[in-house]
């Protein structure tokens, strides 16, 4: 069931929390109504729409980063958190000083993984918004996409395709740098 949403093509699973999104009849105004709660204009509102974005992207591409959590947390050998129990630990300590050591590399890979394909955002914003209201979802690759298509400058789409390329490349050189001075240290 986690895994679904990865599942599900982009533009579909856009679509479906576009029509979710409705401020008319769409399904989280349904349920604010039930509730006797005041509706939103969600998606369409300049203060909510970029957390709405937020939320289906999360929602969208959650699958595979659980099952790699999953994964990781099954590799932890049984008895250190044996060891750790006889040793009085809670199970607080037990996160804090087993969990979180053994699964440290894959936490930090993910969240450099995660910084880059949150920087590379297109699909939700074109799809849901189209860039929002008062540009409020416009995002590096909707921009580029803007430049390219829309304005008919592929020369300034291509700048900052390669400005995004050079950030990013920086962004994860001095991440890795920084991860692994710490792991240095240990």
């Amino acid at each position: 069931m986690v895994y679904l949403p990865v599942m599900i093509p982009p533009v579909v699973s856009a679509l479906l929390w576009k029509w979710f999104y409705d401020p008319g009849a769409g399904l989280a105004n349904e349920a604010l109504r039930f509730a006797h709660l005041p509706t939103s204009n969600w998606s369409n509102g300049a203060d909510t729409a970029l957390v709405s974005l937020v939320i289906v992207a999360t929602w969208a591409n959650m699958g595979g980063t659980v099952l790699i959590y999953l994964a990781a947390l099954q590799s932890i050998p049984g008895e250190l958190y044996e060891a750790a129990e006889l040793d009085g630990a809670s199970l607080l300590q037990r996160v804090r000083h087993v969990t979180i050591p053994q699964t440290r590399f894959v936490i930090l890979m993910l969240m450099l993984l995660q910084i880059i394909a949150t920087m590379q955002v297109f699909t939700e914003p074109f799809v849901i918004t189209g860039g929002g209201p008062e540009n409020a979802t416009v995002t590096v690759l909707y921009l580029i996409y803007k430049y390219a298509f829309l304005y008919n400058d592929f020369g300034g789409a291509c700048a900052l395709s390669v400005m995004l390329l050079v950030l990013l490349g920086a962004f994860s050189a001095l991440y890795l740098r920084l991860t692994r001075s710490g792991e240095d240290d240990a």
